[in-house]
């Protein structure tokens, strides 16, 4: 007969072990490497917990955002606006950027327009920025700049514009009565996917009658565009930035 006393500390012992066990699993289900911080203070916000998928943004000790499949790891604030831009990555490994929109900024619009490229659009305002993804950072494009927008993306490069002046002229029609029209004036931008610089272009001047510039890549090196009378204008990049090629 096997003794009940006898089966009481191996019981206590067991229950014991598979406590510890599941102690030990947890742990390694969430690695603390020597790099880990626990809070991450990117002042003023608060990024917690460091290198875990599902962490949130905090300002103020308020959870601005988090997502269950992602781990948010930089935030950045969108200039002149209340609104942020913060860099995460999936639990398949790959790198976006989330908005953290603030009611007071009215309404707008952010979306991915390349691989490593997004747009942010303010109906409100009229602000337009550009951010990117390098080297696991966020890059805002030209951040004094606010009409920055139009992205056109090939294999290597980037090319986008910003309008730089717009006036109201008078132009005489077939009657020889003037009417008033606002032109605008862009000025081009490119960048190498490889690089962080970005190549501005002084020496082009680009004027139409419409705000928004489309641009269209013709080859490698040279990109289009037509002009509101339908007139085709293509520019070869490589006679204004030859260094970005």
């Amino acid at each position: 007969m096997i003794c009940l006393k006898s089966i009481k500390p191996i019981c206590i012992s067991a229950v014991y072990f598979f406590l510890l066990t599941q102690s030990i699993y947890s742990v390694e289900s969430f690695p603390r490497d020597i790099t880990h911080r626990g809070i991450v203070d990117d002042a003023p916000y608060q990024i917690y917990p460091e290198n875990r998928i599902g962490n949130g943004i905090y300002l103020e000790k308020k959870l601005l955002d988090s997502h269950p499949e992602r781990m948010i790891t930089n935030i950045v604030d969108i200039k002149n606006t209340k609104s942020s831009v913060y860099l995460y990555r999936s639990e398949s490994g790959n790198l976006g950027l989330g908005i953290i929109k603030n009611k007071d900024d009215g309404e707008a619009r952010f979306w991915k327009v390349d691989e490593n490229f997004y747009q942010y659009s303010n109906r409100d305002s009229g602000l337009q920025r550009i951010f990117r993804i390098f080297k696991n950072k966020i890059k805002p494009l030209l951040p004094n700049v606010r009409t920055g927008r139009g992205i056109s993306s090939s294999q290597s490069h980037v090319v986008f514009y910003h309008i730089i002046d717009s006036q109201e002229v008078s132009i005489p029609n077939e009657n020889g009565l003037a009417f008033k029209q606002r032109i605008y004036t862009f000025r081009l931008h490119v960048v190498n996917k490889n690089f962080e610089k970005i190549g501005s272009i002084f020496n082009l001047i680009i004027k139409d009658s419409n705000y928004n510039l489309k641009l269209f890549w013709e080859n490698e090196f040279s990109v289009s565009y037509i002009l509101n009378s339908g007139k085709k204008q293509i520019v070869d990049l490589r006679e204004y930035v030859p260094n970005l090629f």
